[in-house]
C-alpha cells in the first residue's frame, strides 16, 4: 500500500492549511494490504507531478485576495518550468500566523527531465534550494518590522501592493529574473492582485481556502461512476440517507477511512436503516483525471470497496464541492438530494460513522415528523 500512500505528504503541503489532509479525528491503524507487504513497489514522476494544480483564478478568502497569473506563466507550468505550490509561516513564541502566500520556483533543465521519487524530504529540500520566481501574499506588519521581506523571499524586487485597512497586514509581490524563463518572470511580477477584506477565520479549514458555502441541495448532476457508468443525482432515491465522502487519492487519511467507510457500507444494521455511502473523487476533476481516476481503480481493489465512486461534473464542483480545501469530508443527503445536517472534517473509525449516521438519521427523521405534522394540522382546518 506504500506506493499508494508515498505521495500524501506531498499534496499536505499543496494544500497547506490549519487541517488539510491530515485531518484525522481519531486516528486508525495504518492499512497496508498483503499484497504490498510481500513486494514493495516505488512509483516514480516528473517533479511536476508534485505541483499545484493550475486555476483559472487563485481565490483565497481568509487573506483576502485573489489573482490570475496569465497566460505565459500558466504556460512556463504546463511545461514543468516552474513549480507552484502553497506556503504559510508561523510565529515561533505565538505560533500564530506571520505570512501565507502562494510561492513560485523555477525548475532548471536537468530537473525537469529527471524522474523523482515520491518522497516528501526529497521535494521539500528541492524546494528549500530551488531557485525562486517569486511569491504573492500576505505578511504580518510586526514580523516585518522585525525582519526584512527580503530574508523572507530571497526576492530582488518586493513590491508592496497593499495593506488591511488596520494595518495589520501588507500584501506583497515579489519576484526575481530569470533569464531562462524571462517573459514567465516578467509577467508575474506584473500579476493584477485584488485585495478585499478578510473573511474571518473558520476553525477547521485551510487558510488559504475559499470561503465556504454550504448548497441546500445536491444539484442535478450528471456524472460517472469511475467504470465510466453513468451517475445522476437518482444515486440517492432509494435511500433515506446517503453518507457522501469526499476524498482525494493522495490522502492518507482519506484512503484509512475509505476501508472504514466500507465496513459500515456492509453493516447489515446500517443497511437495515436505508443508508447508503457513496465516495467522491475529489481530485477526479482536475488536469489529470484519467491518471487519478486509475489509480482510484488500484485503491478501490486493494482495498475491497464496493461503495460506489463517482468523478465530480461542474455542478457539482461549482455546488456543494466549492471551497472544499480538508480531506476527507462528509456530509449527508436525502433520497430528494438535500443537503442535512452538519459537515465533518477528517477521518474517522466505523464506530464513530455509524454515531453520526443515527444523529443525522434523527435530524432527517424529526424534520419529515415536523413536515407531516404540518401539512396535517393544515388539511384538518
Amino acid at each position: 500500500m506504500k506506493q499508494l500512500l508515498s505521495k500524501v505528504m506531498i499534496f499536505c503541503m499543496l494544500i497547506g492549511g490549519i487541517i488539510g489532509c491530515n485531518a484525522t479525528q481519531q486516528p486508525t491503524e495504518q492499512m497496508q494490504p498483503q499484497s504490498s507487504k510481500k513486494q514493495e513497489k516505488t512509483e516514480n514522476y516528473k517533479l511536476s507531478a508534485f505541483s499545484m494544480p493550475i486555476q483559472t483564478e487563485y481565490v483565497y478568502d481568509y487573506l483576502g485576495m485573489r489573482f490570475q497569473l496569465g497566460e505565459e506563466v500558466n504556460r512556463a507550468l504546463e511545461e514543468g518550468k516552474l513549480f507552484m505550490y502553497l506556503d504559510a509561516g508561523y510565529e515561533q513564541n505565538t505560533q500564530e500566523l506571520a505570512y501565507a502566500r502562494q510561492a513560485v520556483l523555477y525548475v532548471p533543465k536537468q530537473d525537469r527531465e529527471k524522474i523523482w521519487e515520491n518522497d516528501e524530504q526529497q521535494i521539500k529540500n528541492w524546494r528549500e534550494q530551488a531557485q525562486k520566481l517569486g511569491y504573492i501574499g500576505v505578511y504580518k506588519r510586526s514580523v516585518l518590522e522585525q525582519t526584512d521581506i527580503s530574508e523572507l523571499t530571497n526576492c530582488t524586487e518586493n513590491k508592496n501592493i497593499g495593506e488591511t485597512p488596520d494595518g495589520t497586514w501588507q500584501y506583497y509581490i515579489s519576484s526575481n529574473d530569470i533569464a531562462e524563463v524571462q517573459v514567465a518572470a516578467e509577467r508575474f511580477s506584473r500579476t493584477l492582485v485584488t485585495i478585499y477584506d478578510m473573511v474571518p477565520f473558520a476553525e477547521g479549514v485551510s487558510i488559504f481556502a475559499e470561503q465556504r458555502k454550504i448548497e441546500q441541495n445536491i444539484g442535478d448532476f450528471q456524472t460517472t461512476d469511475i467504470y465510466g457508468n453513468v451517475i445522476t443525482k437518482d444515486i440517492f432515491a432509494d435511500y433515506e440517507l446517503t453518507l457522501v465522502s469526499i476524498f482525494t487519492t493522495q490522502s492518507t487519511p482519506c484512503l484509512q477511512e475509505m476501508a472504514e467507510l466500507e465496513k459500515v457500507y456492509t453493516d447489515e444494521t446500517v443497511k437495515a436503516q436505508s443508508v447508503n455511502v457513496v465516495g467522491i473523487l475529489y481530485d477526479a476533476s482536475q488536469e489529470k483525471r484519467e491518471e487519478v481516476t486509475e489509480l482510484a481503480k488500484t485503491i478501490q481493489k486493494e482495498l475491497n470497496i464496493t461503495y460506489n465512486i463517482i468523478i465530480p461534473d461542474s455542478i457539482l464542483m461549482e455546488g456543494r464541492l466549492k471551497g472544499v480545501t480538508a480531506f476527507p469530508e462528509t456530509f449527508f443527503v436525502d433520497s430528494e438530494g438535500n443537503i442535512i445536517g452538519e459537515y465533518y472534517l477528517g477521518a474517522r473509525p466505523k464506530d464513530n460513522l455509524i454515531e453520526i449516521i443515527q444523529k443525522e438519521l434523527e435530524i432527517l427523521r424529526g424534520e419529515n415528523s415536523g413536515a407531516a405534522e404540518g401539512q396535517s394540522a393544515t388539511g384538518a382546518d
